[in-house]
């Protein structure tokens, strides 16, 4: 029985990737408002209703693809300044951090970030947690900020989880109206004066 259920979970999963990698290549190619669940579930080989078994909807698969990806990229460009600033404090690295978080725009392109961003403002969360929070790795912010609040760099009067949530609003804000903007500017640089202001107020 443990044999069949394991089969049935290993084959959910592949085809759930699939669905994935297939919506991710097309959206990508042809933009999201090109591309219909026929038509994924077609170059899929499978049905509707096996699609819905999967995801909720299209736009289910938009929040999975800009989580995974900003994730990843939070990751590996994170890493890469680590080794690069081996010695970095933690008031850097929390800047840091929150470029890199702005920067996944320029990775991600316009249309991506403008509809990962309707998508989740369109939903709400069950639990009144933060997308984001999901989103930017909060081990790694925590693990920012408890070094910082060890060494008396960040203010005792607000916890890792508030001094996190504040950078989560931030980021949101600032990519939000990015995107009002019809991404008139470079983000990063327009941003600079105001992140040195948030972590200087975390001080």
């Amino acid at each position: 029985m443990k044999t069949a259920e394991t089969k049935r979970y290993l084959k959910g999963k592949q085809t759930k990737k699939k669905i994935f990698d297939v919506a991710k290549e097309l959206i990508l190619a042809k933009g999201y408002n090109q591309v219909t669940v026929d038509e994924i579930c077609e170059k899929c080989g499978l049905s509707k209703g096996a699609f819905y078994i999967h995801y909720k909807s299209k736009e289910a698969i938009v929040k999975q693809l800009y989580r995974d990806d900003i994730n990843e990229y939070i990751n590996d460009q994170f890493k890469k300044y680590a080794d690069e600033h081996p010695g970095a404090a933690p008031v850097d690295k929390l800047k840091a951090f929150v470029f890199i978080a702005l920067s996944f725009s320029s990775v991600a392109g316009a249309e991506l970030t403008k509809l990962a961003h309707i998508v989740i403002l369109s939903s709400t969360s069950p639990n009144g947690s933060s997308y984001l929070a999901d989103c930017l790795k909060p081990e790694l912010l925590y693990e920012i900020v408890d070094e910082g609040l060890a060494r008396a760099l960040f203010t005792g009067e607000l916890s890792r989880e508030e001094i996190a949530n504040y950078l989560y609003t931030y980021i949101t804000g600032a990519l939000i109206t990015w995107c009002q903007s019809d991404f008139a500017y470079d983000i990063v640089k327009m941003e600079e004066k105001s992140v040195e202001v948030l972590v200087k107020g975390l001080q």
